[in-house]
């Protein structure tokens, strides 16, 4: 192989010295401001992903309480005699499954002791996920989007040369805080019973 390249030492001499193998590698990596925004992207999404899916698992028993309504009921509309508002909201803000309604409506008693229930595990649901929601710690995602904020701009109008491009597009983020997560992912209407 030595002889192949030449120079009878083994190495070949298209990279004489790390500054070039590193600029060779500068030139397949994002850009500073690319990989800045990538990474405030990815922490976000990771931050939601988390919030989903503790959601998720959070409204497991108000979406039983909702099949169990739904067993109980003959329709949307068949509420009146229980509660002082519909709650067909309920099913797309929890995630459950479409109703499959009743063919007659139990017993008032019954549908009573379904509501009372249902209204139990929407609160229940409400306090462990606004807990939740507070007890996450901002701090470093809140430090990557200040540091977004702050540099991506600058970093953007050193690659291209220009102020007025690197200004193109970007909006500055604001910061991850209880109350933005929750208008995202939010907290459920507690029905009210009669």
């Amino acid at each position: 192989m030595s002889e192949a390249n030449g120079n009878g030492n083994g190495v070949d001499p298209t990279f004489r010295t790390d500054a070039d193998l590193n600029e060779l590698m500068g030139l397949f990596d994002a850009p500073a401001f690319a990989r800045r925004g990538q990474d405030v992207e990815y922490a976000l999404q990771s931050l939601h992903t988390r919030c989903v899916r503790k959601r998720e698992e959070l409204l497991e028993m108000v979406r039983v309480r909702l099949r169990q309504w739904a067993g109980a009921a003959v329709g949307p509309a068949d509420w009146s005699d229980v509660l002082r508002a519909p709650i067909e909201d309920l099913w797309p803000l929890s995630g459950a499954e479409e109703p499959r309604w009743a063919e007659a409506p139990a017993s008032l008693r019954r549908r009573r002791a379904i509501v009372r229930d249902l209204i139990a595990s929407v609160e229940r649901f409400n306090a462990r996920w606004r807990r939740f929601v507070e007890e996450l710690d901002p701090t470093a995602i809140n430090a990557m989007i200040a540091d977004y904020n702050e540099f991506y701009p600058l970093e953007k109008e050193c690659a291209l040369g220009s102020a007025r491009l690197a200004r193109i597009g970007f909006r500055p983020l604001a910061p991850v805080s209880a109350a933005s997560l929750l208008a995202e992912h939010p907290a459920l209407p507690v029905p009210e019973a009669r």
